[in-house]
C-alpha cells in the first residue's frame, strides 16, 4: 500500500495489520484524498473480517468506519499533545452523527476496539486529561468496542445489539472471550449466555 505522506492512512494501516499506533510530532489534518483511501482500506478489512461473522453481516458503513478511525487517530495523537481547550477537543473528537445501528457499530469497531488502550494510556499519564471523558462518552452507544474494560456502564441500551443476529452473537462471543463480568451480569445478557452455554457452562465460563 502506497501511504507515503498520508499519516492518517498509515496509522490506520499499521493499527489494523500489526496493532500498533504511530505517533507524530504534530496534529496533521486529514485530506479528502487520504480519507477516501482510508475508507477503501477499511471496507476491504470489513469484507475480510465479516467472512467469519455468524449469520448475515450488516453492510459496511463508511461514515461510521471513518469516524471510528478518526477517534483512534486523534485520540492517540492527543496522548502527545496535551494542552488543548475543550472547544478544540470537541472538534477533533465529535460524537457520531449518523444512525447507530448494527452496521455502524461493526464498521466503527474496526478501529474503535483499540481506543480503550489509548484511554488507559491517557489515564496513566494524566488522569485529569480533558480528552478522557469525551472519548469515554463514545462508548455509551459503541460499547461493543469496549467490552471487557471499565468504560461500559451497567445501564447500556442493548436494543440495537439484540436486533441484529450477527451483532448479537459477536457481542456475546466477545463478552465470553474477554470475561467481561460487568456486562455478563446484565440480566438480558446473562440469560442469552446461559441459553447458549447449555450444559457446557463450566467449559465456557465456570465462574459466571
Amino acid at each position: 500500500m502506497n501511504n507515503k505522506n498520508m499519516p492518517f492512512l498509515e496509522t490506520i494501516y499499521h493499527l489494523r495489520t500489526i496493532e500498533q499506533v504511530i505517533l507524530y510530532n504534530k496534529m496533521a489534518a486529514i485530506s479528502k484524498e487520504e480519507e477516501k483511501e482510508t475508507i477503501l482500506f477499511l471496507e476491504t478489512e470489513y469484507e475480510k473480517e465479516s467472512l467469519d461473522y455468524p449469520h448475515k453481516a450488516p453492510k459496511f458503513n463508511e461514515d461510521a468506519a471513518i469516524w471510528g478511525a478518526k477517534m483512534i487517530y486523534f485520540g492517540a495523537q492527543l496522548v502527545l499533545f496535551r494542552e488543548n481547550e475543550i472547544s478544540e477537543l470537541d472538534t477533533f473528537l465529535p460524537n457520531y452523527k449518523g444512525e447507530i445501528d448494527a452496521s455502524a457499530i461493526l464498521s466503527a469497531d474496526l478501529c474503535l476496539r483499540f481506543l480503550p488502550q489509548v484511554i488507559m494510556e491517557m489515564k496513566r499519564l494524566d488522569a485529569d486529561d480533558l480528552a478522557i471523558p469525551i472519548l469515554e462518552k463514545h462508548f455509551d452507544d459503541f460499547h461493543y468496542a469496549a467490552i471487557g474494560f471499565d468504560f461500559v456502564s451497567e445501564t447500556i441500551n442493548l436494543d440495537v445489539v439484540f436486533s441484529d443476529d450477527s451483532l448479537k452473537q459477536l457481542y456475546l462471543n466477545r463478552v465470553v472471550e474477554r470475561k467481561a463480568k460487568k456486562i455478563a451480569a446484565i440480566d438480558t445478557v446473562k440469560s442469552e449466555l446461559m441459553a447458549g452455554f447449555g450444559d457446557y457452562k463450566k467449559v465456557f465460563w465456570k465462574e459466571l
